[in-house]
């Protein structure tokens, strides 16, 4: 260094009456082309290039240098007339490096990043990142990745991260769009009120909202439109996308598909069957499953794609399976048998019987009116009127119940049906029995309030008669009457003949 400099860049001064002033001033020359508007190549080298070009400028590493940059650590060098001249850096210095497209800042100890060491940035009215900030985007980023991430405790922080959004008033939108060639797809925020809403578009003209969550209540109200798709031997349900699923037409499904973790509704329109497989398409009672048309299903998979149908509602009401024996908890082992065997086994258990006619012993059959004319039915062995055990059913009035009047159909052990009254001494009085041919005898007096009706006849296919029986004869003549002529007589059975009443005569047409 000469002995004058200037204070700040070192340059040489002339002396007075020096000789070759031109040696000074070019030298002066020289480290201002290499100071002013500095630029240089690199900045991470520890050693010269091995062909460096005339002018080239570079900021040696604070790693020990060598060859001929030894001793130089945080210089800056120009390589000039085939050697390094090196110009020690004062405090703020700019230095733009070109590798890195970066602008460093000398701080007296080292070289530093301008990006690092700038803090804060205020009141900008745009920030363009990778392209052009304009009025209507103020803040435009043009970048493949972006990362925002917690500052640790270890760095001063808390480790929490909290992106905050915020509106004006309730009426305003604040929302994420998401767009598709600038055309917007779907929108996320709140949008015209304080209600969380996800919207979807498909020509970012018409919007549909999707989801929306009640801010007063969380209560989560989703749109569910239900999609169409055709009985099939397979249906993908998880490729379908609708949480609703119409399945329309006939025929036989064995498969859900494979799709994972998916939640279905499902309604049949038509007649089908669902195919029970224990590992991939699981149904109630473990059983294949006859469909009919307004049948509901509930069907969910799992992490592997294996379908399983945990709900089924008929839509006659009845259910899927009946219970077993062993699910019902509140009936005596009687009671189950009942429920859930078969009809033998349920007489079996309730001492009816072993077959599907159960045996009654006794059996009371009882309205729950406690009105007067409630009757009661009971089955039981009485005697006959002629003390022969018989088996009986007794037909009375509750407020009879316990001996008064009352009425037995009575089956004789000896063959045919009685018809009896008990009166209030308890002494059976028959009225009617049919014998085992059914020929009634009435055996107590005979009022009858309405018409009586005789069997009709005519004279040609009158039967043989018993005697004391009674018919009509349509085509008999009365006795004012020419043959041929008849209109009809009530004739009995009498000395062999069937005869008219008006004059005993022997019935002819």
């Amino acid at each position: 260094m000469p002995d004058a400099a200037t204070a700040n860049l070192a340059l040489p001064l002339l002396q007075a009456a020096q000789a070759q002033k031109h040696v000074t001033h070019n030298e002066a020359l020289v480290a201002l082309d290499t100071l002013v508007q500095l630029a240089v190549l690199d900045k991470d080298l520890t050693a010269p290039p091995t062909s460096p070009a005339e002018g080239d400028r570079y900021l040696i590493a604070a790693a020990s240098p060598t060859g001929a940059w030894t001793g130089w650590a945080g210089r800056v060098v120009r390589y000039q007339d085939g050697a390094w001249r090196s110009f020690v850096p004062r405090p703020g210095w700019l230095a733009f490096v070109a590798d890195e497209a970066d602008l460093y800042t000398y701080t007296g100890v080292a070289w530093a990043s301008f990006r690092s060491t700038l803090t804060a940035l205020q009141n900008l009215t745009r920030l363009g990142l990778g392209t052009t900030a304009d009025a209507a985007n103020p803040f435009a980023a043009k970048l493949n990745k972006a990362l925002w991430t917690a500052l640790t405790t270890g760095e001063g922080g808390t480790g929490d991260l909290r992106y905050t959004l915020n509106k004006q008033a309730s009426g305003n939108t604040l929302s994420l769009l998401f767009q598709s060639g600038f055309s917007g797809r779907a929108e996320l925020g709140l949008t015209g009120d304080d209600d969380l809403r996800l919207k979807v578009s498909s020509d970012g003209g018409t919007w549909r909202e999707a989801l929306r969550v009640d801010r007063a209540t969380g209560g989560l109200d989703l749109t569910a439109v239900e999609a169409s798709v055709p009985i099939a031997s397979t249906v993908d349900l998880g490729g379908l996308g609708c949480l609703r699923v119409a399945l329309t037409g006939s025929g036989t499904v064995t498969s859900f598909g494979t799709g994972p973790n998916r939640v279905r509704l499902l309604r049949f329109t038509g007649a089908a069957t669902l195919t029970h497989n224990a590992a991939s398409l699981v149904l109630p009672g473990g059983a294949s499953l006859v469909i009919a048309a307004g049948d509901t299903a509930l069907a969910v998979s799992d992490a592997s794609g294996n379908w399983r149908v945990v709900d089924y509602v008929r839509a006659s009401g009845k259910p899927v399976t009946g219970p077993a024996a062993a699910e019902i908890l509140d009936a005596s082992a009687s009671g189950r048998a009942v429920l859930t065997g078969t009809a033998a086994s349920g007489a079996t258990a309730l001492g009816l019987g072993t077959s599907d006619g159960p045996t009654f012993g006794a059996l009371t059959v009882s309205s729950f009116s406690t009105a007067a004319n409630a009757v009661v039915m009971r089955m039981a062995s009485n005697p006959g009127s002629d003390g022969t055990s018989a088996t009986s059913i007794r037909i009375e009035k509750a407020s009879n119940y316990g001996g008064e009047i009352s009425c037995y159909l009575t089956q004789n052990v000896g063959g045919g049906l009685w018809l009896s009254v008990l009166n209030g001494n308890s002494t059976s009085l028959m009225a009617l029995q049919l014998d085992g041919a059914g020929v009634a005898t009435f055996t107590r007096s005979v009022n009858v309030n309405g018409l009586l009706r005789l069997a009709a006849y005519t004279v040609a296919t009158m039967p043989t008669g018993v005697v004391g029986s009674i018919i009509y004869a349509s085509n008999a003549r009365k006795s004012s009457e020419a043959a041929g002529a008849g209109t009809g007589v009530i004739a009995y059975y009498s000395n062999g003949n069937w005869r008219r009443l008006s004059d005993d005569s022997p019935v002819a047409a």
